[in-house]
Order: C-alpha cells, then sequence, then structure tokens
C-alpha cells in the first residue's frame, strides 16, 4: 500500500480515527490487507520473531550436559518460508536465500547473546527483526555453527520450494575432512564433551535442526529449533587394576590410525530407522597420515584402582564410517614402574576386533575403556634328580 492509497482512503474515513488506531493501520499494510471497516485494524503490536534452541543429548552422554545448543555453539544459520493463507502463490524467504532454482542456499546467522538478551529478540539474535504475519504459515530450519568451515547448506529441491518440502535437505557443498583435534591434548578425568568449536579451530562438531512449523496467528513465543550432532565421537580412557597398586603406571601415547578423515553428506540417505541404520555420510581418506593422537610431554600416571577414576587421553570427532578388519589400529605405549625397575610395554588393538566400533554411526558417541591388568612375573623352583649312573668298582692294589 503506498501513501496515496493510504490518504484516499483516509479522506473517506470517519474523522475521528485516533493516532493509535492510524500507527496500527500502517503496520497492518505490511500485510497487504484490505481494510474494509475500523474493526479490522488491529491494535496489539506487532511481535518479532525470535528463536529458543536445543541440541539432543547425545548417545551415551553425560546425563549432566546442558542440553542448550549455546552450550556447544554460540551461532547458527537459519532458514525460514513464509506462505500466504490468502494466495498460495504468495512464498517469502523470511530467512536465507531465496529458492531462485534448485541448490543450496545460505542461511541467516543467529547469535547467542552471552551476557544480556538482546531486548527484541531475546537469547538469540539476528540482524533486522522480522515480525510475525498473521495470515501466513512458516517453517524453519537450521544448521550450526556458523563457519566458513562448515560446508553445511540447505538445500532446496525446486525452485520455489518451502522449507520442509519434500526433497529439501542439508547437505555438504564440499567435502569435510577431520584433522583429528583431541579435546585430551592433556589427559584429565572427566569427558569434556564440547570444544569443538570455531573459536577453538580445528574439528567442528557439526549440527543440524528439524524443520519447525508454525501459524502466524497461532505462533509459539520463540521458534525452538531441536539440533543434531552429525558426526560421531570417541573417547578412550586407561585405568590400572589393583594389581598394579604398588606400582606406576604411566601412558606415554595413544595413536589410532587407519580412519577414515573425509565424507559427504546428505541428509536423505540418513536412516535412523533401518536395520542396520544408514548414515548420511559418505566416508573416504584424504591424508593418509590421519590419526588420533595422544602424545603429551611426559605423559599421564594412572590413578589407583581404588580411586576408579580412569583418564581420558582420546576424545575426538569420528567421520561415520565403517571399518574393515585389519583397517583402523589402536597404539598405546605405557609404562611399568615398581620400585627402582621400569620396563616399557606396547599395546596394540585392531578396532575390528571389538564389535561396537565396526561402524561409526552419525551422533554416535563411543566409549573404548583400557584396564592395564598384567599378571606378574613370578618364579618358582625345582631340581631334577640325579641321573645316577651305575656304581663303578675299582680295587685300588
Amino acid at each position: 500500500m503506498n501513501m496515496k492509497q493510504f490518504a484516499n482512503k483516509m479522506d473517506k474515513r470517519v474523522k475521528w480515527l485516533s493516532v493509535a488506531a492510524v500507527a496500527a493501520m500502517f503496520a497492518a499494510c505490511s500485510n497487504d490487507e484490505v481494510l474494509r471497516d475500523e474493526a479490522l485494524i488491529p491494535t496489539d503490536a506487532p511481535k518479532a520473531i525470535g528463536f529458543s534452541s536445543y541440541s539432543e543429548k547425545i548417545t551415551r552422554g553425560d546425563a549432566s550436559v546442558n542440553t542448550n545448543l549455546e552450550y556447544y555453539h554460540n551461532t547458527f544459520a537459519v532458514y525460514g518460508t513464509k506462505q500466504s493463507v490468502n494466495d498460495a502463490t504468495d512464498i517469502q524467504y523470511v530467512f536465507g536465500g531465496k529458492a531462485t532454482a534448485a541448490g543450496t542456499q545460505d542461511g541467516v546467522t543467529c547469535t547467542y547473546q552471552a551476557t544480556t538478551a538482546d531486548p527484541v529478540l531475546g537469547d538469540w539474535k539476528y540482524t533486522d527483526p522480522r515480525y510475525w504475519d498473521k495470515q501466513a504459515t512458516y517453517d524453519f530450519i537450521a544448521y550450526a555453527p556458523v563457519s566458513a568451515n562448515n560446508p553445511i547448506r540447505y538445500n532446496y529441491s525446486a525452485t520455489n520450494a518451502q522449507v520442509a518440502d519434500a526433497g529439501n535437505e542439508f547437505k555438504t557443498t564440499s567435502t569435510y575432512t577431520l584433522a583429528g583435534t583431541n579435546l585430551q591434548a592433556t589427559a584429565t578425568e572427566a569427558e569434556k564433551v564440547k570444544g569443538f568449536t570455531v573459536e577453538a579451530a580445528g574439528d567442528l562438531d557439526l549440527m543440524i535442526s528439524a524443520s519447525n512449523a508454525q501459524n502466524g496467528d497461532g505462533h509459539t513465543e520463540y521458534v525452538n529449533l531441536v539440533f543434531r550432532h552429525i558426526l560421531s565421537k570417541l573417547n578412550v580412557t586407561f585405568a590400572k587394576s589393583s594389581t598394579l597398586d604398588n606400582a606406576t603406571v604411566k601412558i606415554n601415547t595413544v595413536t589410532i590410525s587407519g580412519l577414515d578423515d573425509s565424507g559427504d553428506y546428505e541428509e536423505s540417505d540418513y536412516d535412523a530407522t533401518a536395520t542396520p541404520k544408514v548414515s548420511g555420510w559418505t566416508s573416504s581418506s584424504v591424508d593418509a597420515t590421519y590419526a588420533l593422537n595422544y602424545n603429551a610431554a611426559g605423559g599421564q600416571v594412572l590413578n589407583a584402582s581404588t580411586a576408579n577414576k580412569p583418564y581420558f587421553f582420546i576424545e575426538s570427532l569420528v567421520m561415520p564410517q565403517e571399518i574393515a578388519d585389519n583397517q583402523v589400529t589402536l597404539t598405546a605405549k605405557y609404562t611399568i614402574t615398581s620400585g627402582s625397575y621400569s620396563e616399557n610395554y606396547t599395546y596394540k588393538l585392531d578396532l575390528y576386533d571389538v564389535a561396537a566400533l565396526q561402524k561409526f554411526y552419525d551422533g554416535y558417541n563411543y566409549t573404548l575403556n583400557f584396564t592395564i591388568d598384567p599378571d606378574v612375573i613370578k618364579f618358582d623352583a625345582t631340581v631334577s634328580t640325579w641321573d645316577n649312573q651305575a656304581a663303578i668298582n675299582q680295587t685300588i692294589d
């Protein structure tokens, strides 16, 4: 509605129309409504579209971990489309690029307000607030985190497709390659869980959300986006048995080699209901030297068995994949010191021999616990009896 049309309408209306009603009428014009009488003029203030977030708890993860996305990441990219209830062909791209053709688009960045919530948008702020249209329906979806190193984007299946339409999916725009980031560069007694962030550099904990449909005339206060992890995660711990409580055991290095480090993702391939489950990733190997490593200077001495506190030595993201026999090898080097005597050991394990690790699946957190429990070298002694030769009699003359 332009200002000339607005003025013409005002001339035909009663002169006592209040200033407040005029302001409301300007807001209504953004919805392209035809006002037939004063009763149709909205009197409530338009509400900005705000977001809240939730991250699905990692399978087998620490139950005390905060499930809000901001625990892991402080940004996400959102996509949102709007369709008028009055005109099915009136589709607008409220968040993210317009699907002028089938293909991927960039979303709009939302940033978590760590100290003070934005007075209009709340905890998650984006540039230029958008306002709800009460005569429209919406769909929203997002990925996290926002980074030049994150190749995940939302792919529209057709021109003018809306968020959540059949055929749309998240996919990688280029092959994603892991660097082998280990949160346990210095071993600790607890899983760290978070730390694969843009701020820390290295590998990213890639997440995507489910879509959220909203009715403009009955929307929730905040659009809640539920994210899930799409990479795998592997933890490796070491402890010692009571056999070694009188000895000092130190882990020097831990290396896992042979895993695929790269992959391409298509959400349409992902099927968590299938048996066996089907990953959204197609993995590959780019760097033949890729490995997960713990090699902190000085190593780490293990706790007494009575403490029941193993140390985490590997905590890394893993490309979802199936492994083959003799493909992936874990090598641990450790030292056992008993009194003044020290001895070095090298232990190797083919991960394929652990049935639960033959397949790394999207969003699963795997933990492999080792307990060093050697047999003590002990001695016993027996003496074989003499083999008697028959006596020889000799006469001395």
